[in-house]
């Protein structure tokens, strides 16, 4: 029996489902990990016999809220989102090059001016002639996961690092309840925003990988 496998663009497609992996095992660890942090505090109340009207209470209260309310977060999710900005922006830019090469463009995408999804969706429109993303809902999630990973990358997600500008929409992200937050000055991501962010990032490359494929197989003689 003979099985026909496509191999082209499948780290696209590879990187995407360690992604999805990658996701379900933050959940788990985060879970796992929010748990053993509580456990470890009724233990400790427990073996020091402390109550409320203690001050050592409330502070061993207040560094386990912290753990699991800020800590554990920060650095599970913004890392996550950090690395889906990084397929994103790569396997756009792989595409490009493929349909350049096959048109014999004398352009690249790098060749324009602008931030990345300025140059990514001028360069498929204008260059290449390639739809890159249709989906005014799905381009907005893109814009703002842009947005939230520079912000990452460039400042380590503290807001007092941003320039006016950029903190202003990151704050009116806040009120749209995406999954936005602040927290001690820094930039919070939660679960649900890195869930739905995946979600629109796939659903556009899977697009994207498709219809290159249907593309690149009518530029081939019969």
């Amino acid at each position: 029996m003979k099985i026909n496998v496509d191999f082209r663009l499948l780290d696209v497609s590879l990187e995407l489902h360690a992604l999805e992996d990658h996701y379900e095992l933050i959940e788990k660890q985060i879970s796992h990990l929010s748990h053993s942090e509580k456990v470890s505090l009724d233990e400790y109340l427990e073996k020091e016999n402390l109550t409320p009207e203690d001050p050592k209470w409330d502070l061993a209260r207040q560094e386990c809220d912290h753990k699991v309310e800020f800590l554990l977060p920060r650095f599970f999710w913004g890392p996550f989102i950090v690395s889906l900005y990084a397929v994103l922006e790569t396997s756009v830019i792989e595409i490009a090059r493929l349909i350049q090469q096959s048109q014999k463009q004398g352009i690249a995408i790098n060749d324009l001016r602008g931030d990345f999804l300025e140059r990514a969706k001028k360069y498929y429109k204008s260059v290449i002639k390639f739809e890159l993303c249709s989906d005014t809902t799905i381009w907005q999630r893109i814009k703002i996961l842009a947005e939230v990973r520079h912000a990452i990358v460039h400042a380590n997600g503290r807001l007092d690092m941003l320039n006016e500008n950029t903190r202003n929409r990151i704050e009116a992200l806040e009120k749209q309840n995406l999954g936005i937050s602040s927290y001690y000055n820094y930039i919070l991501l939660d679960s649900y925003f890195a869930k739905e962010t995946f979600s629109k990032v796939r659903s556009l490359l899977e697009s994207l990988v498709e219809r290159y494929k249907e593309w690149d197989t009518k530029q081939k003689p019969v």
